[in-house]
């Protein structure tokens, strides 16, 4: 038997956020991924495919949010590593919100400001995978937005197993986190599935 996601289970018919329907979310693309202690497999291409997005949004007219975390440790704000990569950097006029926590909607204006712009649904890009791309994909959708998540413009990084002391590689991490969402929390798909919505 070919295994289901719940949505198919239950039918769900999920739209494809694009920049008429959706705010583009930029999760953490700072440098602490290129250059820190966290650095990211597959961070050059999902940061190229951010780039095209970001490009498809603006020429579009679309909402742009970006969000970056600023924590002591990694991501002190005073170090060299908090700052949001140059290929990403926001233009004028697009939200930059800081968050401390996770998700992008933890202590954040996120949700505020979707409102006020009319949006039900968010297109999530960014970094990691598997921690606040996936945290704020979740608590999007139990606040009831509609949520897609772009998997060529998000990158993850090995983790150890604590279970067997072995290493989970990043693409399967990666893999494994967007097959969880994709079971109940949101509609995975590439960057030229968004193009060509």
């Amino acid at each position: 038997m070919t295994a289901q996601t719940i949505f198919d289970i239950a039918g769900a018919v999920l739209p494809t956020g694009t920049p008429k329907n959706a705010a583009l979310i930029v999760i953490d693309a700072q440098e602490e991924y290129r250059d820190g202690k966290l650095k990211l497999s597959g961070l050059s291409p999902a940061l190229t495919n951010i780039q095209t997005l970001l490009a498809h949004w603006r020429d579009q007219g679309g909402t742009v949010i970006h969000v970056q975390h600023h924590a002591e440790g990694l991501f002190d704000p005073s170090g060299p590593y908090a700052a949001i990569m140059p290929e990403v950097t926001p233009h004028e006029g697009e939200a930059i919100l800081t968050k401390s926590v996770p998700s992008s909607f933890g202590g954040t204006k996120l949700e505020e400001l979707l409102k006020q712009g009319g949006f039900d649904h968010v297109v999530l890009t960014g970094f990691m995978t598997h921690l606040c791309v996936s945290t704020t994909a979740r608590v999007a959708n139990e606040k009831d937005y509609q949520v897609t998540v772009v998997a060529d413009a998000t990158a993850t990084r090995d983790l150890p197993d604590t279970l067997t002391g072995k290493t989970i590689l990043a693409a399967d991490l990666h893999n494994n986190e967007l097959a969880m969402l994709a079971d109940a929390f949101a509609k995975i798909v590439t960057t030229q599935e968004i193009l060509a919505a």
